[in-house]
């Protein structure tokens, strides 16, 4: 019994582990949970930044984005936390 819940224990973290955005900006990659301060340090000046807001037109956070190669990689950071990251291909 305890081996099987070790087993489903490492599978989920090993889930979790796999399920986390990254993008990679030279030698430096961001993650999900990152800091916006890191983020900046690493990326440097977003090329847009976007408020968002809430339903209720509220602050919940901004979207950083980055036009990189043809790309636009996008971070939304709430809480001065990266939330998410997506990348568009133009």
């Amino acid at each position: 019994m305890k081996r099987a819940l070790a087993v489903l224990i490492l599978a989920s973290l090993a889930a979790t582990a796999a399920a986390a955005d990254t993008y990679r900006f030279g030698s430096q990659v961001i993650s999900t949970g990152d800091s916006e301060g890191r983020l900046r340090q690493v990326a440097g000046k977003p090329d847009r930044e976007t408020p968002i807001e809430t339903r209720r037109g509220g602050l919940e956070g901004y979207r950083l984005e980055y036009y990189r190669r043809g790309k636009s990689i996008q971070f939304k950071v709430v809480d001065g936390r990266v939330a998410e990251i997506a990348q568009i291909d133009n």
